[in-house]
């Protein structure tokens, strides 16, 4: 399977950590990851802050609505957006929509690196916005989008049910569909697969009338 495939089917929002320390290395490796997301004009109104202190640790997780299993995470990243950068060059859409998307995308990044490096994550997106912004001395116009717990995984979790694509794939307009997407796949692969081997088939074919061609001149020779 395509690396970069499997690691967005493989990845899990993981609920238990190993208290074990994560090294500078990777966390920057998964920032890094982050900074090549998206973002809307190119923008990048994004800032991360770093968090490896137990008791801010524990703070957070409190401000979480009490998930303290965060707290045994070697690091939490706040993620953390400024909507003003993006209104002034995208007005109310850009204060309420593309900071949202920009973060969002820069999270998915740094969700997929973490995986690679063989550490879990955990996307923690309800917590109570003021008390994180007091802990963290945030200023007033950026915005806490999201808390990323990084670590190492205790269990892994299950794979979680996911829908069908026949329900969450339209055509041409909402609610359109064919009758079967994936026989509509399987077809498109199908036609492709016999091109490919017509192609293998007249190869082989001219290969054999070469060989023969060639048998046919020894024989005269002889």
């Amino acid at each position: 399977m395509n690396p970069v495939i499997d690691a967005i089917k493989t990845r899990r929002n993981v609920k238990h950590f190993v208290p074990k320390i994560v090294s500078w290395e990777k966390i920057a490796e998964v920032l890094d990851a982050a900074r090549y997301a998206p973002s809307s004009g190119n923008l990048q109104n994004w800032k991360f802050i770093v968090v490896t202190d137990p008791a801010q640790k524990q703070a957070l997780a409190e401000a979480a609505h009490e998930q303290y299993d965060i707290t045994l995470a070697g690091a939490l990243i706040v993620v953390c957006g400024e909507p003003e950068k993006a209104e002034r060059y995208y007005g109310m859409r850009g204060e309420r929509l593309f900071t949202v998307q920009n973060c969002a995308a820069a999270i998915q990044n740094m969700l997929l690196a973490a995986h690679s490096l063989n550490l879990g994550t955990a996307w923690i997106g309800v917590f109570d916005e003021e008390a994180v912004k007091n802990e963290l001395d945030i200023p007033e116009k950026i915005r806490p989008q999201a808390i990323i717990a990084l670590g190492y995984v205790k269990e892994q979790p299950e794979i979680p049910a996911k829908y069908p694509l026949t329900t969450q794939v339209f055509f041409g307009k909402w609610g359109g569909a064919v009758k079967d997407i994936m026989r509509y796949l399987n077809v498109t692969s199908a036609v492709l697969h016999r091109k490919a081997e017509a192609v293998k088939d007249s190869v082989q074919t001219k290969k054999q009338f070469i060989v023969d061609k060639t048998k046919n001149l020894f024989k005269k020779k002889s």
